[in-house]
């Protein structure tokens, strides 16, 4: 291939990688899929709250069967990534509709179609593996939906040198994240409007399904806590995280709810700014977890089995994420569900920047049936 047409945009597009495996080995240039990991099939258990019956999500989620997420490794030999948005085209100069930030769009809508030529090429010799995902600066994302992917990479037994991630959304915990995975900063490429890199073996491993899983809270146990050797402090320690400091999803009286669980034992934390090593022993740490729904309960992946963790809802966003994780790590999950008005049953308006008001009478209630006096 001439540089001329290396910078020639795709000439059209697979809908999915699947699509074009099944045509790369008739061409005899084979890619392939590799599932590494098989979700099992599990049972969620709902949290424990003052209402009756529970709230609605929970009930819903506790009557389904579910099955936790499983992971595979896409392999593209001679592919190439190309471009901020993390498009990934083939050997024959071709998008794989459902592998990019863009993928909720039609293949035949995306940004690439827009430019008259490619960005320069640039030629790696080493495999480079692509791990582009829409929300990644958000920490529950980037623990739960992007780290777990090394785990399917180890398992292939492939071994990149360059990993790309999203450049449109990162964020300093990130890099903390893969310095203790052993992934230097400088193995480490932010997508741009200027990438465009090839391979000699291109590989895209992904988690599929909705629902977390076990294997996935295990590698961040083993990886980020055992391998670091970090330990629990002495003592045990009652937290309430706060988000005082974000921008939604704020308890508008946290005064009034740090009265009580200080009283209780809690004091206030800000995981902002924290080294992730500190995030990681202080939750090894701690005997009860408190606060609002947010990112920084990711944490309670960290947690002893036992660990009982508080969560704070609003009314217009209840989530089954944290109680996910309590269920498959064995700590003890209760909730309260905000004042204010409540949507009807099985209506989800999925408000993510609804501030939290709770009542704090029925907050006493909830510590005593927790047992946490």
């Amino acid at each position: 291939m001439n540089k001329r047409e290396e910078l020639v945009p795709p000439s059209g597009y697979y809908r999915t990688f699947d699509e074009w495996a099944d045509m790369s080995a008739m061409k005899g240039t084979p890619s392939y899929l590799e599932t590494m990991s098989l979700g099992r099939r599990i049972v969620f258990q709902p949290p424990v709250g003052l209402e009756n019956p529970p709230h609605w999500v929970f009930r819903k989620l506790s009557s389904s069967v579910i099955r936790e997420r499983h992971g595979n490794v896409a392999v593209i030999p001679g592919g190439k990534v190309c471009g901020i948005e993390c498009d990934i085209i083939t050997p024959d100069n071709k998008l794989i509709g459902d592998y990019s930030l863009e993928w909720k769009s039609h293949p035949s809508n995306r940004s690439i179609w827009k430019m008259d030529s490619l960005p320069q090429l640039h030629k790696s010799e080493t495999p480079v593996a692509v791990l582009a995902l829409k929300d990644s600066n958000i920490y529950y994302h980037w623990m739960m939906d992007v780290l777990p992917t090394f785990h399917l990479l180890k398992q292939s037994g492939i071994k990149p040198y360059t990993y790309v991630i999203n450049g449109k959304a990162s964020a300093p915990f990130q890099f903390d994240s893969l310095e203790m995975l052993g992934i230097s900063r400088k193995r480490i490429v932010l997508s741009h409007p200027g990438l465009h890199i090839s391979s000699p073996l291109l590989v895209v491993p992904r988690c599929i399904g909705r629902f977390r899983s076990r294997w996935s809270i295990d590698f961040l146990r083993r990886e980020l806590m055992t391998s670091s050797g970090i330990k629990p402090s002495a003592g045990k320690d009652r937290i309430y995280i706060s988000r005082e400091r974000a921008s939604k999803r704020k308890l508008l009286n946290e005064n009034e709810v740090m009265n009580v669980l200080g009283s209780r034992g809690f004091r206030k934390v800000h995981l902002e700014g924290m080294p992730l090593t500190e995030q990681i022993r202080l939750f090894a740490s701690a005997e009860a977890v408190a606060g609002p729904h947010g990112a920084g309960l990711t944490n309670t992946v960290f947690c002893n089995p036992g660990t009982r963790v508080i969560e704070m809802f609003s009314p217009r966003l209840v989530h089954t994420c944290y109680p996910m994780i309590s269920g498959l790590l064995g700590l003890k999950h209760y909730y309260l569900v905000g004042t204010g008005d409540k949507p009807p049953e099985y209506v989800d308006v999925h408000d993510r920047h609804a501030d939290i008001r709770v009542d704090v009478k029925e907050l006493v209630r909830l510590l005593d049936l927790a047992g946490i006096r």
